[in-house]
């Protein structure tokens, strides 16, 4: 399968690219009230709306280290819709079939953490909003 792998919280992480719909760049991100840290906004992006999170923070690191417009990954899958910040992007590799192992390597070498969507979806759904 093809994956597309970035850093985030010290860790390579990679996700299917059948859910990327778009790598979007020198996009304003809006805040939202309330929200827990790593929720960095709403962007809007060609007609649709996406909710923005901050990965590295998401998985329990530090918040990314990049300042203003950074890179937004942006996830289609269904009628959710999602963008992600991370630390740095890696690009498209080839993952042999991983057994359902959510640990892969690369030729490269990189140790890889396979992620869904859903995934950071339920992890998002769990943190408190508001005061």
């Amino acid at each position: 399968m093809e994956c597309f792998i970035f850093e985030a919280a010290e860790k390579c992480l990679g996700i299917e690219i059948e859910y990327i719909y778009r790598i979007a760049d020198d996009i304003q991100v809006t805040p939202v009230p309330l929200a827990p840290p790593c929720y960095r906004g709403v962007i809007y992006f060609r007609g649709d709306l996406f909710d923005v999170v901050d990965v590295g923070s998401l998985m329990g690191g530090e918040r990314s280290l990049l300042n203003g417009n950074p890179y937004i990954i942006l996830l289609k899958w269904g009628q959710r819709k999602l963008g992600l910040i991370s630390d740095k992007i890696i690009g498209i590799t080839w993952i042999e079939n991983n057994n359902g192992s959510r640990t892969v390597f690369t030729k490269e070498g990189r140790t890889v953490e396979l992620i869904t969507p859903e995934e950071i979806y339920k992890i998002l759904s769990k943190l408190a909003y508001g005061p």
